[in-house]
């Protein structure tokens, strides 16, 4: 076992050490996952995260007390982590043919 199989992640909102693996929800999360983030919940207070090594990206909005434009600020931000993968990988391709 590695030390980076055995690291402790702690909720970034509540700081409970209960974050486990979580399922996919949809093409987006499965997307991420092919990016190499591990999906994982909070078991506390059910905050979902992308995480990408000890970086956790939020992936969704589940509080029940959050604001409902939340999830689209969320979409929004990922999406441009996206254009700017595709922007970065297609930059790389063009310098070795």
């Amino acid at each position: 076992m590695t030390a980076t199989e055995n690291l402790v992640r702690h909720c970034p909102k509540c700081g409970s050490v209960r974050v486990h693996r979580s399922r996919r929800r949809g093409p987006l999360e499965s997307l991420i996952a092919g990016l190499g983030a591990e999906i994982c919940r909070c078991h506390d207070c059910c905050l979902r995260k992308a995480w990408f090594g000890v970086s956790p990206v939020p992936i969704g909005n589940r509080d029940p007390e959050g604001s409902p434009w939340a999830g689209l600020v969320t979409i929004g931000s990922g999406g441009a982590v996206l254009v700017l993968v595709l922007w970065a990988i297609s930059g790389y391709m063009e310098r070795f043919p």
